[in-house]
């Protein structure tokens, strides 16, 4: 595994523009931290909490090299909210966060990258009050069940509010069938899908319709490969 040159910027409520960076995150971990940065933009090397403290953070956007997978803030082991992202070869933008972030030290911005030809897949979800992170990895023709990347939880142990929006990235082309990650209830039934993404072709947009949660609920990829 390779490592991956990444970036985040983030808009605050306050007018204020803040940068964060990470010159060498390793593709395929569960998250690696950005600190302010670089100079002359932002004081370097504080962390999240620090350096934005205080502000109400409404916009971000997190940009890796060749194959963004995930971006987050945590606080106390807590994942509190996701991040658009994208690459560095694709245009893409900055979007408003699920809610508005009021940031306190402690306060940690985690970045995560793939490589273009590995078979991980990583869906980021928001509800109405969670945020949360969940990954799976296809080894052969089946079926995956997408969890937690912090617990390993499945999707309905950790969500008790229904999914509003989500963003899925991974393998493109026929990795996955159908295209994309589908939420099964604890009674068997199909309640919601998420369409794949592949952030080395085009910015991930957030999927924005409602799918139900119970205390069962799995999210899954059928993998063909």
């Amino acid at each position: 595994m390779a490592n991956q040159a990444c970036s985040a910027t983030f808009l605050g409520r306050s007018g204020k523009i803040y940068t964060f960076a990470n010159s060498a995150v390793a593709e395929g971990n569960a998250g690696e931290e950005l600190l302010s940065g670089p100079s002359p933009y932002a004081l370097t090397s504080q962390s999240f909490g620090d350096y934005a403290n205080g502000d109400v953070l409404i916009a971000g956007l997190f940009t890796a090299q060749t194959d963004a997978a995930f971006c987050y803030v945590s606080y106390g082991g807590d994942i509190i909210s996701t991040v658009a992202i994208c690459t560095a070869q694709v245009v893409g933008e900055m979007k408003p966060l699920a809610r508005p972030l009021m940031v306190k030290p402690g306060m940690v911005l985690q970045g995560g990258v793939k490589a273009l030809a590995d078979k991980t897949y990583y869906m980021s979800v928001e509800t109405a009050s969670q945020s949360h992170v969940f990954t799976a990895t296809s080894t052969t023709a089946a079926t995956y069940d997408l969890v937690s990347i912090t617990t390993a939880q499945q999707v309905g142990r950790v969500l008790t509010q229904p999914v509003m929006a989500a963003f899925l990235v991974g393998v493109t082309d026929t990795q996955a069938a159908p295209q994309g990650a589908i939420f099964v209830s604890g009674q068997g039934t199909p309640v919601g899908f998420i369409p794949l993404g592949a952030s080395h072709d085009q910015q991930p947009c957030y999927s924005k319709f409602k799918i139900p949660i119970d205390l069962n609920t799995r999210a899954q990829i059928v993998a063909t490969a």
